[in-house]
């Protein structure tokens, strides 16, 4: 017992003195993170004072200078003009610059010029469309449902086009998440407001036997990805117990879960408004939906009489098995009837059952897109219950609907507010989503602004100063950036929310406009390995969609239409089997249209864009994997689509510049890189299309198009250098 009593005070020392530098271990390795942040109130940080003042163009500048001169590091020279304006082009509108474009900037790559250039591509209505599609990977946006079923959602694209629009008209992100969450409540937005609703209808949902279950997916859906989406936190994981790592108690969850516990969603008639697809060009609008009806119409008279064919064959069969005085009572035959006659009997040739399963293929019930609803004036309208007032909410043990603990009312998240009260929905006009809204949309929440301007960071960066974009929590990747971020929030609410300024603040900054090279890499990696102090730019590699909009605007065959239903893009039928669905392509021209209006499917998603890393859209995807995979070469350099546009290339450079090898080699680079080639290159380029029948050498030989096909294949078409 002795023993036991002067060994314990020895032991409690050691444990102390180990969770001592436990604690000073993981504050170093967090860069004096506190524990608080971003929880606390977003206070303007002062400027650092730094030595290179000659570096900083803005306070973004010098905010990394600082952190970069206290640990002996510097930044990386600045990278040329023409890859900066390259960075420009396909950051912002996700396009490639002309040659004439490249050219007349660097003529003159002056301040004045850069500023103009950033303010021109962020007029075009094209960086809506590019900054549209990384919103619509947040909230998993599709033009079907998902699961098994995967019914059509036809109306779905009326919110990637108001999505698109908010961006053009860089409206105000706290008015943007007002009409997401609320825009029924706020009617001074008008209709426009309502389509933003469309936000809280992205959810899959999953086949149940107890319909309190499907009631159960989608408040879990809506509250999960409204806190991930807006508030950067994963609140999902305090619906069955208290978070582990943040301070979100199960009962803040359900507290969230309450403003959202009267809501319904459905499809509605809604007018179309003056800048959607049917207003701006009213009779082409028309001509597509008339053509659309006939197609279908025509189809359905192609299947119907061939079902009727078949039927038809088979009642005739069956009345000469029939004796002669119950002939005329012989009744029609069934669809089961018909399906198992094809199934079992050799009756029908192998091409008449090849087309009836084609029928049956485009008569599904289930993941068929081709539908005609598209052009409907229709949207998904988002509405309180009648029963608003009764609907409890209650703490769910183990998230269980059938262990109801607390009874708990509308509330906001403890950890920001400090209180744990319910809100007063006393005298309060609309749904109680809008006091969510408001909520999430003041400057005074915390995480809101800091949220949004590490997503805009982050995809101009390829990595965001948080690289967990949904989680800003204890257990995501902190930041040494702290200050910056703040800074960055502090100009985002003072603009009015305007994305676009910090855009501007961005891509003005000598920080994005590094060279991918540093003179001292080698010296630094062993500093700072993983680049997160920022002294030089890392590698981004083009998304999907911007790949393969590059590959159609550098073949000449990029159509710019916007807004509109999906199309439907030509793919594999055995693919198209294995889904299973089916959909005829649409036509070339609409085919040719920019990658974020091809049809989402979610039971199968294109093959061009998944092999190139494109968003699961079952879930959330706040940050996209970038592989090396060998798929990608194929889909690059042997798929159907890539060959057709390099052949595409190819005539249009004759087109331009005629038979002149020196011409076309010239012409491809340019289209394709915006630059003219090395000596080297354009050597071996010239040698590749000459075709001199006694040559000897080894050397390869081909044709233009083979040309085009390899300089679509290179690192430099798909990296940003």
């Amino acid at each position: 017992m002795k023993l036991r009593v002067a060994i314990a005070p020895v032991l409690l020392a050691a444990i102390l003195f180990s969770l001592a530098a436990h604690a000073q271990d993981s504050s170093e390795r967090q860069d004096d993170r506190e524990l608080e942040w971003p929880l606390t109130k977003i206070v303007p940080p002062s400027v650092p004072e730094v030595d290179n003042t000659e570096w900083v163009r803005n306070a973004i500048d010098a905010f990394v200078l600082a952190k970069l001169e206290e640990r002996g590091l510097s930044p990386a020279p600045r990278a040329s003009a023409h890859a900066i304006l390259r960075r420009w082009y396909f950051g912002l509108v996700g396009l490639p610059p002309s040659s004439e474009e490249t050219a007349d900037f660097l003529k003159d790559p002056s301040p004045k010029v850069y500023a103009d250039q950033v303010a021109k591509l962020l007029r075009d209505e094209a960086y809506g469309e590019r900054w549209a599609r990384h919103w619509l990977d947040l909230v998993r946006y599709a033009d079907t449902q998902g699961g098994a079923l995967d019914y059509p959602r036809p109306y779905m694209w009326r919110y990637r086009d108001y999505v698109i629009r908010a961006f053009n008209q860089d409206r105000p992100y706290d008015r943007f998440i007002r009409e997401q969450l609320a825009g029924d409540s706020f009617r001074k937005y008008g209709d426009e407001s309502m389509l933003g609703l469309a936000f809280l209808h992205q959810w899959v949902p999953v086949e149940r036997t107890v319909p309190q279950l499907n009631r159960r997916d989608f408040l879990n859906d809506v509250v999960g990805v409204t806190c991930s989406v807006f508030l950067g936190l994963t609140i999902g994981c305090a619906r069955c117990h208290d978070h582990k790592y943040d301070p979100l108690p199960t009962r803040d969850y359900y507290r969230i879960e309450a403003f959202f516990a009267p809501l319904e969603v459905s499809a509605a008639p809604l007018p179309f408004g003056q800048y959607e697809a049917p207003s701006r060009d009213a009779d082409k609008w028309k001509a597509k939906a008339q053509q659309w009806k006939e197609t279908l119409e025509q189809r359905k008279k192609w299947q119907d009489e061939k079902l009727a064919r078949w039927k038809d064959r088979l009642r005739q069969r069956r009345m000469l098995a029939s004796s002669a005085d119950i002939k005329d009572l012989v009744v029609d035959i069934s669809g089961a009837e018909l399906r198992t006659a094809m199934e079992e009997s050799s009756f029908f040739s192998k091409s008449e059952r090849a087309t009836y399963a084609l029928i049956r293929r485009q008569t599904a019930r289930f993941a068929n897109p081709s539908v005609g609803d598209y052009y409907a004036s229709k949207a998904y309208i988002a509405k309180d219950s009648q029963l608003r007032y009764s609907v409890a909410t209650f703490v769910l043990s183990g998230g269980n609907f059938k262990l109801k603990e607390e009874k708990v009312g509308p509330g906001y998240l403890t950890a920001v507010t400090g209180s744990s009260d319910p809100v007063n929905l006393t005298g309060v006009s609309g749904s109680r989503r809008k006091l969510l809204a408001d909520w999430i949309a003041s400057p005074e929440n915390p995480l809101t602004a800091r949220v949004m301007v590490n997503r805009i960071w982050q995809y101009h960066f390829g990595k965001g100063l948080v690289k967990t974009a949904s989680d800003f929590g204890n257990n995501g990747s902190g930041t040494v950036h702290r200050k910056l971020l703040d800074w960055l929030a502090t100009q985002f609410i003072e603009s009015g929310w305007s994305i676009k300024h910090v855009q501007r603040l961005i891509v003005n900054s000598s920080v994005y406009q590094q060279s991918m090279t540093h003179p001292q890499a080698a010296e630094f990696e062993k500093i700072d390995p993983d680049n997160q102090y920022l002294w030089v730019r890392n590698s981004i590699r083009l998304e999907a969609e911007v790949i393969r909009d590059n590959v159609l605007a550098t073949s000449g065959q990029l159509n710019r239409e916007m807004g509109g239903p999906p199309f439907f893009p030509e793919v594999d039928d055995e693919l198209m089997q294995r889904a299973p669905t089916w959909w005829e392509p649409s036509a070339l021209t609409e085919r040719n249209r920019r990658t974020i209006y091809l049809l989402q499917i979610r039971s199968l998603q294109t093959p061009f864009i998944k092999v190139f890393d494109g968003p699961n859209i079952d879930e959330s995807c706040p940050v996209r994997e970038v592989t090396t995979v060998p798929p990608q070469v194929f889909a690059l350099f042997n798929s159907k689509f890539v060959r057709e546009q390099s052949l595409a290339m190819a005539n249009r450079i004759e087109r331009e510049v005629g038979n002149s090898a020196n011409a076309q080699v010239e012409r491809a680079f340019q289209r394709t890189f915006q630059r003219s080639p090395s000596d080297s290159e354009r050597q071996k380029c010239e040698l590749f299309l000459s075709k001199q029948e006694d040559d000897d050498s080894k050397e390869p030989r081909g044709t233009l198009t083979d040309l085009c096909l390899v300089l679509l294949n290179s690192n430099e078409f798909v990296f940003l250098r």
